[in-house]
C-alpha cells in the first residue's frame, strides 16, 4: 500500500515539473543585457525584412527588440505582387503568436545576431531560446546562414536565406512582447534598450 502511494507521488511530482519547469530555458538569452548598437550606414528600422526563399519575416526596432513573423503565405511571389494587402493579413494571421517569437539582436560590424524565444508545447520548458545568425549586405538586404535551437542543439536551417526589406509603418507592437513586464527582464534590461 505504501508503495502506491510513492509511485502516485512521484507522477504527481512529474506531472507538476512539466508544468512548471525547474530547468532555467532562458540561461542563453543573453542579448538583452547588452546596450544597443545603432547602426547608421544601415535602415534596419523602415520596415519589415521578407523572406525570398523560406515562409517568415524579421522586424527589428530602435530599442533593439526583434520580432519573427512565421504565419507567413505559402507563395512568396504573391507577396511582391501585392505587398500592403499581404502585410495586413501577414499581421492578423500573427494573432495567435503576437506575443510569442520576440526577441532582441545585435549588430556587430556587419553581422546580426537575434535570440528569440520560441513556443514549445512539447518539452519541460515552455519557450526555448533560438539564435538567428546573418550578415547586413545592403541597407535592404540580410543574409541568414545560421538559426540554432539551444534546447535540440541543433542546426535548423540547411542553406542561407535571403531577407528584403519592405519599408512599411505597419509593424507589429513590441510592447506585446510576452516577457516586458516579467521581473529577471525588467531586472537585466540594458539602459540603452528602455
Amino acid at each position: 500500500m505504501k508503495s502506491i502511494h510513492v509511485i502516485i507521488g512521484c507522477c504527481i511530482l512529474f506531472l507538476l515539473a512539466s508544468c512548471v519547469s525547474p530547468i532555467n530555458c532562458r540561461k542563453y538569452f543573453k542579448i538583452y543585457r547588452e546596450p544597443v548598437v545603432r547602426c547608421d550606414s544601415f535602415d534596419l528600422y523602415a520596415g519589415i525584412f521578407v523572406s525570398l526563399n523560406g515562409k517568415d519575416a524579421l522586424c527589428f526596432y530602435n530599442n533593439g527588440c526583434s520580432k519573427t513573423i512565421s504565419s507567413f503565405p505559402s507563395n512568396i511571389i504573391s507577396f511582391w505582387l501585392n505587398p500592403e494587402v499581404e502585410i495586413t493579413n501577414l499581421l492578423e494571421n500573427d494573432q495567435y503568436f503576437r506575443k510569442e517569437l520576440w526577441g532582441h539582436f545585435r549588430i556587430f560590424n556587419d553581422t546580426i545576431v537575434i535570440q528569440s524565444f520560441g513556443l514549445s508545447n512539447d518539452q519541460l520548458c515552455r519557450r526555448a531560446v533560438y539564435e538567428t545568425k546573418g550578415v547586413i549586405l545592403n541597407d535592404s538586404t540580410i543574409k541568414v546562414f545560421s538559426d540554432y535551437s539551444y534546447w535540440f542543439d541543433s542546426e535548423l536551417i540547411k542553406e542561407p536565406k535571403i531577407y528584403r526589406l519592405y519599408k512599411t509603418d505597419h509593424k507589429p507592437d513590441s510592447t506585446l512582447a510576452w516577457f516586458n513586464k516579467k521581473r529577471w527582464y525588467k531586472k537585466n534590461l540594458h539602459e540603452s534598450r528602455r
